[in-house]
């Protein structure tokens, strides 16, 4: 008879991330995957599914984490205008504290060019981002709180592009200071 598997599926998924997060996903063995998920490999395939499946929701599991952060963070605030500079501040906090660096990112450029699976699901999570960015620049500018007279979609694109920047130039410089720098510069730019 058949044992019953039993796990906590989220806690797994986020061990499992932990492991595509520090190697990538090409240098992920299973065997990685089932000693940090601590279940044996009939169990992983009969619940989650093979690596790429799991992968996919260690994806969705990493940005419906960060969107949901960032969500509540903004609900917090009165002002559209420091809500997104409390967003411009965080990224680039996390971009100089967060060693292993951004999953999203590192995705994007392992995979998302030959996997177009990957490359959808990343596609949609950026759009979904950029949006709330858009959402919340719109709100800024409808309180008058900056310069109505820009595209809220083209700026929250310039502000996303520009973490992206970011997280290039900490990982080739690992210079704090000029993080914080950029992030100054850009608030000073959006408000201006």
């Amino acid at each position: 008879m058949a044992r019953c598997v039993e796990f906590n599926e989220v806690e797994k998924i986020e061990k499992a991330m932990n492991v595509f997060w520090e190697k990538g996903y090409n240098a992920t063995s299973m065997q990685d995957l089932v000693d940090a998920m601590q279940i044996n490999r009939s169990s992983l395939y009969n619940t989650i599914g093979d690596k790429h499946q799991l992968f996919m929701k260690c994806i969705s599991n990493y940005f419906d984490t960060a969107m949901c952060e960032v969500k509540q963070k903004v609900a917090k605030e009165k002002s559209a205008k420091q809500a997104l500079i409390n967003i411009i501040n965080d990224k680039a906090s996390w971009i100089v504290d967060c060693e292993k660096g951004c999953l999203g990112i590192k995705t994007i450029f392992e995979l998302a060019p030959e996997d177009l699976e990957v490359r959808n699901l990343m596609s949609k999570n950026n759009d979904i981002f950029i949006d709330f960015l858009a959402e919340t620049v719109q709100k800024a500018m409808d309180n008058k709180e900056m310069d109505d007279t820009e595209d809220a979609d083209l700026m929250a694109e310039y502000i996303m592009t520009s973490f992206t920047g970011w997280k290039q130039s900490y990982i080739l410089h690992r210079n704090p200071i000029k993080i914080k720098k950029m992030s100054e510069y850009l608030i000073k730019n959006i408000f201006k």
